[in-house]
Parts: C-alpha cells; structure tokens; sequence
C-alpha cells in the first residue's frame, strides 16, 4: 500500500472530499508551495519533536517556524528537541521521512496545530511522499483530525527564491488575489499581536526595574522604549 492510497482511502471513508496533486521532488513545505503555485499559508508543514522522550506532531504552515522553547512551555516539558531521521522512519512508517500527513494515522501521536493555520477555503498537505499533495478543505481536515491548537511559531524569515515565487503565484492565478489578501490581512494579525506580546513582556521586566532603580537616564530610556512599542502596536 502506497503512502498516498491509505491517505486517499482514509480521506474517502471520512466523506472528505479532496484533489490529488502531483509536482516535482519538493523536501520543504516551502518547495511544495512554489511547485504548486500555492501560498505558503495555505500548505501545511508538519514538524515532528520530541518532549520528554514522548513524539509529538506539529502542524503549521509553510511560511512560520517552530519555536521549540514555547513548545517546551505549552507541553510541560523539561527538553524538546527535534526528531531525528531514524526516529521518524521507525515511527512513523507508511511516510516518507519529510513528507509526514497532517493526519491521525498513528497510535498515540498527538497532533498540536499553530493558530496561524486557521484558514478560510482550502489546504495543501503533503501526501506521504515528496511528489505528492492533496487539497482538500480547511474546514474539513480540522473536522477529521481536531488538533489540539496552541500558539507555538513565529514568522520564516522568506528567501529571495520565495518571495518571487509568491510574485508569480499571484500574477498566474489573479482569481485568487481575495485569497492572497485575506492571508496577508491575517499575517499582519499575527505580527501586531506578536508585537503585543513583546510590549508586555517589557513592560512586566520593566516595571520591577523602573521601582528600584535611582538611575533618572535609565527610566528615561525605558519609558521612551516602552512608548514606542505602543506606538508600534497601535500602528499594526
């Protein structure tokens, strides 16, 4: 049984309706974007770690990352690291190495999805290979596998190659420009809450600092910092 069938037949039984997609060799969530002319908030990128000796299954998007000390925190864990090669191929059999479902397929694997994943229409995943992809409905994945959802990414930094890979998405499918602009819309949402949360933890390290210090200079620079992510916040 190839990855890709007990894929196809798993989504069938459940009365998810899905499109079969097949491209190039893509070893990224990113390379599967650009040979499928996808946006990157729309495909899927699933990164296996290990807290605690116990695997766990994220799933966000393809244009965020994983930050492995708020996984740590969300988890309870006292280490988290990523899952090797070896670990992958002797867990998670029926995928190839890379190339992981964002399904419920093996025993005892949670599944935690990022926030950011949150989307209005469609998904691309891969497909249990790195020439294979399905699309199937945001609604409808969630529905199958109901993932824990937590907030554990922060924004990819984007390569020159990506961004006009993204250019060209957009010029070849203008149809689709509403759909660009609504993930671009939910970006910007995540940076200025992101932003938010940087604000605050200033503000809390900096409150303990502004009561005891004696130092006029140092609580004139803090206040203007402290203002000026406001101003920053408010401006997102």
């Amino acid at each position: 049984m190839s990855a890709q069938f007990w894929i196809t037949k798993m989504l069938e039984r459940h009365g998810v309706a899905y499109e079969d997609r097949r491209h190039e060799d893509a070893f990224t969530a990113q390379e599967v974007a650009e040979h499928e002319h996808f946006s990157g908030r729309r495909v899927v990128k699933v990164v296996v770690v290990v807290a605690d000796d116990r695997m766990v299954e994220l799933v966000l998007p393809a244009n965020r990352q994983v930050s492995l000390e708020r996984v740590r925190e969300i988890l309870n864990a006292q280490h988290v690291r990523l899952a090797t090669e070896d670990e992958m191929e002797l867990r998670l059999t029926g995928a190839e190495v890379g190339a992981v479902p964002p399904l419920r397929h093996w025993d005892d694997l949670p599944i935690i999805m990022d926030k950011s994943m949150t989307v209005r229409g469609d998904i691309l995943m891969q497909a249990g290979t790195h020439t294979d992809a399905v699309r199937v409905r945001f609604g409808d994945w969630f529905q199958l596998v109901q993932p824990r959802v937590e907030s554990f990414t922060l924004p990819a930094e984007p390569s020159a190659a990506h961004s006009h890979a993204q250019e060209c998405w957009i010029c070849a499918h203008p149809e689709n420009l509403h759909e660009f602009l609504d993930d671009l819309l939910e970006v910007l949402h995540d940076q200025a809450k992101e932003i938010e949360r940087l604000t605050a933890h200033v503000e809390r390290h900096t409150d303990r600092l502004l009561e005891s210090s004696q130092m006029p200079v140092l609580v004139s620079e803090i206040s203007d910092l402290r203002a000026r992510l406001r101003m920053e916040t408010s401006a997102h």
